[in-house]
């Protein structure tokens, strides 16, 4: 951190001036020239500490540019990530007034501009500008009410540094290509959106060829004035513009160095296909111990457009894991397919859709359903994540495949009964659970063409696991497809727990039935949740509960809709509840956090009903279509509805596979058996 002198630049000024406005409202050059003399301008580079928890309160800063990063302490010994602070925020004002220590830790992302202001200045200014003082309040105000808000984890990334891995010298313009696209698709969501400064839409694309002339052809190099007279232009830029892009050069270069200093994300550009070892720039700049920025890594892997499914994400990953980070280590990227090009840009600019599906046993068939009526309406999503088969149908949404075809491909897996393998000697389940590790591990090979990882599926995907042998909910966002499915619905007692690294896992259900609350976390600014719960209490007829001999008659004689004893659940349906129950009011509360919730009525459908598969899945198709077409639904469909969307053509054979007949929204449901 060191203090400079930058009151008499230009650049400096007309930044200072946007944001103290921003912050005290109708501020003027006559207030300025009182305030100015009391202000002393501090640079950071990234990774530079400001403030740490518990030191004195001794001044305030006001954030130009740049952008920070929030930290607590945690009783453990760790740091818990409170938030992100960018141009226009106050820091450390709290603490003045309430004349506590900080309570929080911050540092450089990236590289930054703060003015500092210290405790009696601001103190002063409070007491004899109370124009100035009640703009503030309401700002603090503001801040407050948002905090005691349910809040969502969103991603603020401002500028991008895109950063070639492999020489691409071999395919001239690719990365200025890239990059171009890039920013055009940025400004079609931005656009849509309008989230940027000031309603800003615009997003710069910066290169050394594309500087003014005072700073082209690496002059800005040649000077320390003109080095800062560079960044001050970069900061005015900022203030117009939604997002900046900057292209970096294959090698170690000023310019380099410069666009990662002055990120909020990297992504490094990679072909799918060369060899992941990191190169001579991560090697330098970027590993533990060697780190020039802050900022968030991110793989931008490059496919051909007509590839199946990705393969061996995870010898990039392995060869990076400082940048292990849940749903934003790597994007995959086909060169030609819109879809692909459109969801990273909405990913990039915080405008990404998050699709969470519950558990519930087969009644999970009707999430197909409720995934062609949104694919009618032109509403596609980002990211995927679910539990128990909400995690197999949420894994199928990742693959980025038509309605059509993830029908099809589920129906031929779930056309045997999976879970039909009872053990004859039950000592740690009551079924043996190899059928349906066959039914996932043959379902993602369909698809894949072998058994991926979760890495290797085109969207970013998570699914929760119960880990039994820790007491807790686990995150699983990479490693084995089939096996990290397989642990998901591994319903306690019903099913065999999965070994994984050490550790037993078991169905998601126990602890995170409906993880909206993960999907917040990734970063989704709209989530579209399908709920398979419903509170419906429906008292028993009966005075007492029957014997078994008589259970077992009433079943034997009596058809289903006519059973005296209808209402006393199976052995397997009992265990799978009991699984689920602990979190029912964990799910209650994740309806709160759902943009667009889906709850089609499944509760005469069995849990364990498998051969239901079409009739399911109508029903949900039928609840989608409704939901989508209710009025109130208008405003948030046209936020969600999306543009240039293309699924990859996978080569799947379906020739031998009976095409389903899409009932209409207004066709009957035959209601299932309970």
């Amino acid at each position: 951190m060191k203090h400079v002198q930058l009151m008499d630049d230009v650049h400096f000024h007309d930044l200072l001036m946007s944001v103290l406005r921003d912050l005290f409202g109708d501020f003027c050059e006559e207030d300025l020239a009182k305030l100015l003399p009391r202000l002393r301008t501090v640079e950071l580079s990234a990774g530079d500490v400001l403030m740490r928890q518990g030191d004195p309160s001794d001044s305030m800063f006001i954030v130009l540019s740049g952008r920070l990063r929030a930290y607590v302490a945690s009783e453990e010994g760790g740091s818990t990530l409170i938030g992100e602070l960018g141009r226009g925020d106050p820091l450390g004002e709290m603490g003045i007034i309430s004349g506590t220590p900080r309570r929080a830790s911050i540092q450089a992302i990236r590289d930054c501009v703060l003015v500092r202001l210290a405790a009696e200045d601001f103190e002063e200014v409070l007491v004899s500008w109370p124009k100035v003082a009640l703009p503030l309040a309401r700002k603090l105000l503001e801040r407050q009410a948002r905090s005691n808000q349910p809040q969502v984890t969103q991603r603020k990334i401002v500028n991008l540094c895109v950063l070639p891995i492999h020489d691409f010298s071999g395919e001239a313009g690719l990365v200025t290509s890239v990059c171009t696209r890039l920013r055009k698709e940025l400004e079609s969501v931005i656009a849509r959106t309008t989230n940027g400064p000031g309603g800003a839409t615009g997003v710069a694309l910066y290169h050394p060829t594309t500087l003014p002339a005072e700073f082209a052809n690496g002059r800005w190099e040649s000077s320390e004035e003109l080095h800062r007279k560079l960044l001050m232009w970069l900061d005015t830029q900022e203030q117009t513009h939604a997002m900046q892009v900057f292209v970096a050069d294959d090698g170690d270069s000023a310019w380099t160095r410069l666009c990662i200093r002055h990120a909020d994300q990297i992504l490094l550009l990679a072909d799918a296909d060369g060899d992941a070892t990191p190169g001579n720039i991560e090697q330098r700049y970027l590993t533990p111990g060697s780190y020039l920025s802050q900022a968030t890594q991110t793989l931008l892997l490059l496919h051909p457009s007509s590839r199946r499914a990705p393969s061996g994400t995870a010898r990039w990953l392995d060869a990076r894991p400082h940048i292990d980070t849940l749903g934003h280590s790597h994007y995959h990227l086909r060169r030609n397919t819109d879809g692909d090009w459109a969801r990273i840009a909405r990913i990039l600019s915080g405008n990404a859709v998050g699709l969470v599906l519950a558990g519930g046993g087969a009644r999970g068939f009707s999430q197909l359903g409720i995934m062609q009526a949104l694919e009618e309406q032109g509403i596609t999503w980002d990211y995927a994540g679910g539990t128990s088969i909400g995690a197999v149908m949420a894994a199928y949404a990742a693959m980025d495949l038509p309605s059509s075809q993830v029908q099809a491909l589920a129906r031929k897996s779930f056309s045997k009964n999976p879970t039909g393998d009872f053990n004859w000697l039950p000592l740690m389940s009551v079924m043996r659970g190899r059928r349906l590790q066959r039914v996932i591990r043959d379902a993602v090979i369909d698809v894949m063409g072998g058994e991926g990882g979760i890495e290797d599926l085109w969207k970013p995907f998570f699914c929760i696991a119960s880990n039994y042998s820790r007491a807790r909910a686990d995150i699983l966002h990479k490693g084995p497809l089939a096996l990290m499915l397989t642990a998901s619905v591994s319903i306690p007692a019903a099913l065999p727990p999965v070994l994984w690294k050490g550790d037993l896992l078991t169905d998601g259900g126990t602890f995170n039935n409906y993880p909206v609350d993960i999907m917040r976390e990734l970063g989704a600014a709209k989530v579209i949740g399908v709920d398979l719960r419903r509170d419906r209490y429906r008292p028993l007829e009966f005075p007492q509960m029957p014997s078994a001999e008589s259970l077992l008659l009433d079943r034997l004689t009596r058809g289903r809709k006519t059973q005296r004893f209808r209402g006393i659940p199976s052995l397997p349906t009992v265990v799978f509840n009991v699984a689920a129950m602990a979190s029912m009011a964990h799910d209650k509360r994740m309806r709160e956090l759902v943009d667009l919730q889906f709850n089609p009525d499944v509760s005469r459908v069995g849990m364990l009903e498998w051969e239901a598969f079409d009739r399911v899945l109508d029903i949900g198709l039928k609840h989608g279509r409704e939901m989508l077409g209710a009025a109130e639904a208008g405003e948030l469909l046209s936020q969600l509805q999306m543009t240039g969307r293309n699924a990859a053509e996978v080569p799947v054979d379906f020739a031998t596979q009976r095409p389903r007949t899409v009932q209409s929204a207004q066709a009957g449901v035959e209601p299932a058996a309970s």
